[in-house]
């Protein structure tokens, strides 16, 4: 305590803290990285930072929320709660990391504000009635915003100036938080992940909080229920049951009277500190001989029924006693002499009320045995972390695969088409099969407008490569480099174009940008926000089409003849039943779209 507001530096308490933080978190990401790049060696850096971020807050949030409630249950778990303070603002930073990798991943780059697109991109599913498509984004961001608020103030300086109450009020906003934060998992991460592993992680993470909670409340509900009946009952609180030591006595007050406590063969007993003989203090005796023995002239008492062994015929009062969390209690009044007494038992010395030795944590060095402990729960959290990170690795879906060629240039040379969707034609000529590049520009966008009013020319431009299973596009990210080399090419040979029928599809719709390579996941719900900015801002349209084999095709979307296709973006990554004329142009599948409808 001090009169004057000082900040403590990062003592030797304080470092072995951090440190085991650091090699927990060190544990996780070397076996998390080690697991997902050995299964899934496709996983992009933004992808495993996005991961294991939300993961890491994830588990380090659980392990917050229980730290209160074990040093209820056992005060040897308070070198964990003293600065925990430290977790909660590094639980914050990768919360926020994740965060940050998540909206520029999935939000930025597109035709509306990141912070704006998050709120608003899935605007239609929050009055759908399907809990199921609720928008997890929001979610998590308002949990952000607690979080954020939670570790700007944790420093004593805030404690200080907004007062204890309404800065205790405003940390339990964690559990608002933490309830943010499971439905964001619930309606987000799980929606994708199939494996029941990690659903089964997640709700016992959520089942162990929720005991611990439950545990230390009925226990502190069962003590302070105990507490009100013994004073009911007219007993008084007087000595901590480990200030007693075997054989000697302790003098307190119970009401207005001096008591001597006496432990004796592991139990409690209580009677008048006053000797029959001359009035000495018993409480200052000692046991001697099995009987309480008063320090100025040696008389005995039994510390059961307070009567001096035959021939004397002494008696001195005994007392009711009860012990309540670890805390003595002594009735004011005493019991009719010579009633006899079996005593209470002292609380058990394996797992004491209380620490034989009281810990601070800005002391240099906790109490050996406190060590011990500790270091103890630290060996468990490393293989926390290390199990978190493995079983997580281990069931997540595998990332979907394809390649996006990013920060590599390549030059590419061909014949433009505008219709029915703008792609190169490389090696197109009246007697050679070409190949398909759809085009899309940088960011969340369709080709840029420097191709308009080119279809048919050839031309040469620079790009960067996106592929999958065959299937290429370019991103046109170097709109200057555009050069017509070549007008009025040959126009599309009708060979190439083959109609394969009118006929209704079922599939999700996904951006064709993000699903050929770029993202990675590509499809779902997690990607929805994604495909919505990605198609409003100009990127083809695609229907994936999955057969009862489980095999899957893109089918791209374009309008009927003659029609431009209004693509219902805010219907992104839902599964539509689209009826329309399929055509196969150059090997690729396009769907000439008449109507559509979403499926329940």
């Amino acid at each position: 305590m001090s009169v004057s507001y000082l900040a403590v530096g990062w003592n030797r308490q304080k470092r072995r803290y951090d440190l085991a933080l650091g090699l927990a978190l060190a544990l996780g990401a070397i076996v998390y990285a080690a697991i997902t790049f050995l299964l899934r060696p496709a996983t992009t850096v933004e992808t495993f930072v996005i991961r294991f971020t939300a993961i890491a807050a994830l588990a380090l949030l659980h392990v917050i929320l229980v730290i209160g409630p074990l040093t209820r249950l056992d005060r040897r778990f308070l070198p964990l709660l003293y600065n925990r303070r430290h977790l909660g603002v590094t639980m914050f930073l990768l919360a926020l990391g994740h965060g940050i990798f998540a909206i520029v991943q999935f939000h930025a780059g597109g035709d509306v504000n990141p912070l704006v697109s998050v709120l608003t991109a899935c605007r239609r599913d929050y009055l759908s009635g399907d809990i199921g498509q609720f928008p997890f984004e929001a979610l998590g961001l308002t949990a952000l915003v607690i979080l954020f608020v939670m570790a700007a103030t944790s420093h004593d300086f805030w404690l200080k100036n907004l007062g204890p109450s309404f800065w205790k009020t405003l940390h339990m906003l964690v559990y608002a938080a933490y309830a943010l934060i499971l439905a964001h998992v619930c309606l987000g991460a799980l929606q994708s992940e199939r494996a029941p592993a990690l659903a089964i992680l997640l709700g016992s993470g959520f089942a162990v909080v929720v005991s611990l909670h439950l545990a230390a409340f009925a226990r502190e509900r069962r003590i302070d229920r105990q507490r009100i009946l013994a004073r009911d009952d007219g007993f008084v609180p007087v000595l901590r049951a480990d200030g007693l030591e075997e054989g000697i006595g302790k003098v307190v007050m119970a009401g207005h009277q001096r008591v001597a406590l006496f432990l004796r063969e592991g139990r409690i007993f209580a009677l008048s500190n006053v000797c029959r003989h001359q009035g000495g203090p018993l409480g200052e005796g000692r046991i001697v001989s099995g009987c309480l023995t008063c320090p100025w002239h040696g008389y005995q008492y039994r510390v059961e029924d307070g009567c001096s062994p035959p021939p004397f015929t002494e008696v001195a009062p005994t007392y009711a006693v009860r012990v309540i969390d670890g805390e003595i209690f002594v009735q004011a009044k005493a019991l009719p002499p010579g009633t006899k007494s079996e005593g209470v038992p002292a609380p058990a010395s394996g797992v004491p009320s209380a620490p034989p030795d009281f810990y601070i944590g800005w002391q240099a060095k906790a109490a050996p045995a406190q060590r011990r402990f500790t270091r103890a729960v630290v060996v468990v959290l490393l293989l926390f972390a290390a199990g978190v990170a493995s079983m997580t690795a281990w069931f997540q879906a595998p990332v979907d695969a394809g390649i996006f060629e990013f920060g590599v240039v390549r030059t590419f040379e061909g014949t433009l088409r505008e219709t029915p969707l703008p792609l190169l034609q490389v090696n197109a000529g009246p007697s050679a099969d070409g190949m398909n590049f759809l085009l899309v520009g940088a960011g969340k966008f369709g080709p840029p407008s420097v191709i308009r009013g080119h279809d048919g020319d050839r031309v040469r431009f620079r790009g960067s490569l996106i592929s999958r299973n065959g299937v290429a596009m370019i991103e046109m990210n170097d709109p200057a480099s555009f050069t017509v080399i070549g007008r009025n090419a040959a126009p599309l040979s009708v060979e190439r174009v083959t109609p394969l029928g009118i006929g209704t599809f079922t599939g999700e719709l996904v951006d064709t940008k993000c699903f050929f390579g770029v993202m990675r996941p590509a499809v779902g719900k997690v990607h929805r926000a994604c495909a919505i900015r990605c198609l409003s801002g100009g990127a083809p349209p695609g229907l994936l089409v999955q057969d009862e084999a489980g095999n899957t095709v893109v089918v791209l979307l374009v309008g009927a003849p003659g029609r431009s296709l209004d693509v219902p973006v805010d219907l992104a990554a839902h599964v539509l039943d689209v009826e329309g004329a399929l055509e196969l142009h150059n090997g690729t599948p396009i769907l000439r779209v008449q109507s559509w409808k979403l499926r329940n």
